[in-house]
């Protein structure tokens, strides 16, 4: 019977939400269990394809400004004799108008969160709009580009969450006498607090999980922002990337049964064998993972990255099913051995804390050897181009900026903006880049959103500047391989193989690849 009334629930949230949205699976006659991918017969095709009329709901990916106002996603897409119109909706009241191919659209919801209805060409191409947003002092049109989301969506998550704005709960827990802390060596964005055997897992701007040495140990009245885990987390659902390199070296894979990424998006071997043989399931996206298969697998942690926080009602909906969630905060640690100790955490959490230490211990002292080597005094700029032509590169004081730093470079990009500590990357015009990062030493493409490339060659394809550039002409140009995001665990190596090109040592690197 419990179980009937929570499927019940979820088929009735479902509804909702596609009301709430103005969203069926299909409109005008289209029955929901015939509706085609909106890519086309098999998801992750070509979305070329022509579409039926009707209302599709595609994700998007959202690039440009700050990254703290975003459009909603899923985007409603209205198909209708061969024309599409998508309904970008805004966090945000302080948009008055878009333009689109070069038409402006008003806001349609003055007062409200903006909402602007656009024509779309297609939805297999990035779409480059401008915005004016009225919450400065003065009006400012900014460029973004929206990405129709497919299978193959960046590894790395950034979403723009305000980390500098987050703080530890204040947590008093009556009947239990604190004895000490877990001893952190760089990690500033959780903490684990010791009550004789029983812990306490606070993460800032994250929350509070108390693990009990038995069930006579968990206190009466408890404050509200604590989660008890009763027993050790077996069936997890994990939908943060980047911590399944983390779990899996503090030996813990095995806690993991349900993820966010199917076995084409994983580039940790052990998740992609666990996804092949059915040990690991795919349940769906972050934002839309398959209830029912949360129940009937007993899922009993939900751990995700702060990207949760743009869908609230997804969250709320896995605690509604008793499902505690833990959002994960690794990505926002100010120092790169800060991102790593997060290893320290899944090991308390999954009762592996002798290993993971040990694991820690082991990476750090590689580390802190690069980092005790000299300046080399050589520049870097890591960056990529986007399907827009602009360049994205990582923000001065992100953690792979401080890995360059770290490991006796340094990185050339210094403009920011007022919103520094919202993302860690930003998008720049090309004519920007080529006055920062032309004279730079060392160029080093990132793989994780447009893909490897193999040559100079493809590199000056997507832009003849870069001919121009000292690093081109001196042949000192990389390319991360697409597995660095999501390989936590190897930043000894990275760092490793920045010093080696920065000095010119001639030694295998693993995460670099010299374009020629």
């Amino acid at each position: 019977m419990r179980r009937f009334i929570l499927l019940s629930l979820i088929c009735l949230f479902m509804l909702t939400s596609c009301e709430s949205r103005g969203v069926s699976s299909y409109e005008e006659g289209i029955s929901s269990d015939a509706a085609p991918s909106p890519y086309g017969e098999e998801a992750g095709a070509a979305a070329g394809t022509e579409l039926k009329d009707g209302t599709l709901s595609v994700d998007i990916r959202l690039e440009g400004g700050s990254g703290k106002a975003y459009i909603k996603s899923p985007v409603t897409v209205k198909v209708s004799g061969g024309d599409m119109k998508a309904v970008l909706v805004w966090n945000s009241k302080n948009y008055d108008y878009m333009i689109v191919d070069g038409v402006r659209y008003d806001n349609e919801t003055p007062g409200e969160e903006s909402s602007f209805t656009v024509p779309v060409k297609s939805i297999d191409e990035p779409m480059n709009i401008i915005a004016d947003t009225t919450a400065m002092s003065t009006p400012h049109e900014i460029e973004y580009v929206i990405y129709w989301e497919k299978d193959d969506v960046p590894a790395e998550e950034d979403d723009g969450f305000d980390a500098a704005g987050a703080v530890f709960d204040d947590v008093n827990i009556p009947g239990l006498a604190k004895t000490g802390e877990v001893e952190l060596k760089y990690a500033k964005m959780f903490k684990i607090s010791l009550y004789g055997d029983t812990k306490l897992i606070s993460i800032c701007g994250g929350g509070n999980y108390l693990l009990p040495a038995s069930a006579a140990d968990i206190p009466k009245d408890l404050p509200g922002n604590v989660t008890v885990l009763e027993k050790t987390p077996q069936n997890v659902y994990l939908a943060s990337t980047s911590a399944m390199d983390l779990v899996r070296a503090a030996g813990a894979l095995d806690n993991i049964s349900m993820c966010s990424t199917d076995a084409a998006g994983w580039y940790v071997d052990e998740a992609k064998n666990a996804l092949n043989s059915g040990d690991l399931v795919y349940i769906g996206k972050y934002r839309a993972p398959d209830y029912e298969t949360l129940i009937s697998r007993g899922c009993d942690l939900a751990i995700e990255n702060t990207m949760i926080y743009h869908e609230p009602a997804v969250k709320e909906k896995i605690e509604e099913l008793g499902i505690p969630v833990m959002v994960e905060m690794s990505s926002y640690e100010p120092h790169p051995l800060g991102r790593l100790e997060w290893i320290r955490l899944y090991g308390v959490l999954f009762g592996k804390q002798e290993a993971a230490d040990a694991y820690y211990d082991e990476q750090r002292i590689k580390t802190e050897a690069v980092m005790d080597k000299p300046s080399t005094g050589r520049s870097v700029a890591f960056f990529h181009v986007t399907a827009a032509g602009t360049v994205n590169v990582r923000r001065p004081g992100d953690y792979i900026s401080r890995m360059i730093d770290l490991s006796g470079g340094e990185y050339i990009i210094k403009a920011g903006s007022d919103n520094a500590a919202l993302m860690s990357s930003m998008n720049m015009q090309m004519e920007d880049f080529y006055l920062q990062a032309k004279d730079a030493d060392v160029l080093i493409y990132n793989s994780t959103i447009g893909g490897e490339i193999g040559s100079l060659s493809e590199l000056l394809g997507k832009n003849e500047l870069f001919a121009d550039f000292k690093a081109v002409k001196n042949r000192e140009v990389y390319c991360t391989s697409r597995n660095f995001f999501q390989q936590t665990t190897g930043m000894a190596q990275f760092m490793n193989d920045l010093n080696n090109v920065l000095t010119g040592s001639g030694e295998k690197t693993i995460y670099l690849n010299r374009l020629e």
